[in-house]
């Protein structure tokens, strides 16, 4: 009976991982459908650039906020 929950318990963590990916990917599906996704931003996301891109599309509240992080 242990054996078979130490093997779950790893099968466990396969399927968590696979479920977190499969939802990734469908997310990233469904906006560039919509037209929501923008390469751009993924492109120069957490780096440096993120802000300076934020600034020059005039969105101030991203900068802001990537600023006081």
């Amino acid at each position: 009976m242990v054996t078979i929950f130490d093997v779950d318990e790893l099968m466990n963590m396969g399927r968590t991982c696979v479920n977190l990916v499969g939802n990734c990917l469908t997310t990233i599906v469904v906006a560039r459908w919509e037209g929501e996704f923008h390469d751009k931003r993924a492109a120069v996301f957490g780096r440096p650039e993120e802000m300076e891109l934020d600034l020059r599309e005039g969105e101030l509240a991203f900068a802001e906020a990537a600023r006081n992080d």
